[in-house]
């Protein structure tokens, strides 16, 4: 993989894209499948233009950009979140995250393993906790720009918002859950993964991350009241912030996707809350530098080989997955959920908008490795590609489809209420 035409390609991109914008937009095309088409085309399996290499390169190359992207991601969809949205929506945002990823494992394990008996249970498990993690940066297109805006109510853009930040963290313990019952982690010590995983890597790691966070932002608010920074800085700042909280725990040990995400929140407490500091075009930014390359580099790495060899099974997968791995489950969660009780096209269209995208090429990337499992690798890129493709293009005609089927009615009613 020639790295300098990588970069040529995408930096292309970017200024296509970024040139089209709201041309783009208009016609239900988001980023991501721009990206991943573009990889696809210039790719060893169509023009040939930019060339495999060793797959070891190859994955270490998508990991990091993973990383990279996942941390940008996290942080703008912290910048981008109202600061009370957990406290007055605890019931609904607790349910949601903890319940909602433990029916998608199930239903998306029992997926695969009935679709794909010649694995066992426990790596369907894994397979399962894989994709279970809804996209912060698909997600990100979907309910930001102006379409969303006009189309989506402020409380389904917040809470898919939310969701999307923090499953992609708490995603780690089910995956190294997983990890530990094949016995390819620890052993297969469970105790083990309940200190180590659970307690240190990821509870420990939440309050701590949150401590940094929250001093990042008292130190940016009050450097600012001096007048020391000004708006233009939240930028490079935020980012500064988010790759120290990456780099940070990871060199702990401790979990750094939960932590970039936590820390975040804690961070733009008080940076959302200054209307100085407030600036709407951060968010977009951080994104949109981000988002692209990840994709790109997935578009040049999907294992066309492999998913033709599995036949009719990979068509199966694709369309069981993306139907009945989250809809079922926020189906059976409306009840708990006071926010969107009795709200069914609400929580319908909920269902549908929960991409699966980067965290899953991490968790896919990283359990290939210890799990020494192709199908940790194959299944997820599937899924992710077609994610990608089918959120992408309905998007704006099912928000449009969904503000059309509520105006006028009672669930329609305060569609931009605070969150």
């Amino acid at each position: 993989m020639d790295l300098m035409l990588v970069v040529f390609f995408i930096s292309f991109l970017i200024i296509l894209s970024g040139a089209f914008f709201k041309k783009i937009h208009n016609i239900s095309v988001t980023e991501p499948l721009l990206a991943l088409i573009l990889g696809v085309l210039v790719g060893p399996e169509v023009l040939n233009i930019i060339k495999s290499s060793d797959s070891v390169s190859e994955f270490k190359v998508l990991e990091y950009a993973c990383q990279f992207t996942i941390a940008m991601a996290l942080m703008a969809t912290a910048l981008r979140l109202p600061t009370h949205i957990f406290r007055k929506n605890a019931a609904t945002l607790s349910n949601l995250v903890i319940f909602g990823m433990i029916f998608m494992w199930g239903l998306s394990s029992g997926i695969i393993y009935f679709l794909l008996p010649k694995l066992s249970v426990f790596e369907c498990f894994l397979i399962g906790a894989i994709i279970t993690p809804t996209d912060p940066v698909v997600a990100s297109t979907l309910v930001t720009g102006e379409k969303a805006e006009k189309y989506l109510p402020k409380k389904i853009r917040n809470t898919l918002s939310f969701e999307a930040g923090a499953n992609d963290g708490f995603a780690y313990p089910i995956v190294f859950l997983a990890l530990y019952l094949l016995g390819v982690e620890g052993s297969g010590d469970l105790s083990e993964w309940f200190t180590k995983v659970l307690l240190y890597e990821s509870i420990l790691c939440a309050i701590l991350a949150y401590g940094v966070g929250f001093a990042c932002g008292f130190l940016m608010k009050k450097t600012h009241q001096a007048g020391y920074l000004n708006a233009k800085t939240l930028l490079s700042f935020s980012i500064a912030v988010a790759l120290l909280l990456m780099g940070g725990f990871h060199l702990l040990k401790m979990n750094p996707i939960i932590a970039v995400f936590v820390g975040g929140f804690a961070f733009a407490k008080d940076i959302t809350a200054n209307e100085d500091l407030k600036e709407q075009r951060v968010q977009e930014t951080m994104e949109r530098i981000t988002t692209i390359p990840v994709f790109f580099i997935l578009g040049l790495m999907l294992p066309w080989q492999e998913w033709y060899g599995m036949g009719w099974t990979s068509v199966w997968i694709v369309i069981l997955i993306l139907f009945l791995r989250r809809l079922p489950a926020l189906l059976l969660l409306m009840p708990i959920m006071p926010q969107f009780r009795k709200k069914i096209y609400s929580v319908l269209l909920m269902g549908w908008f929960g991409p699966i995208g980067i965290a899953a090429l991490y968790y896919a990337v990283l359990s290939k490795d210890k799990a020494n499992l192709e199908d940790a690798w194959i299944i997820p890129s599937l899924i992710v590609a077609a994610s990608t493709l089918v959120h992408g293009l309905t998007s704006v005609p099912l928000e449009k489809l969904y503000h059309n089927r509520i105006k006028g009615t009672n669930e329609g009613e305060n569609l931009d209420s605070r969150t």
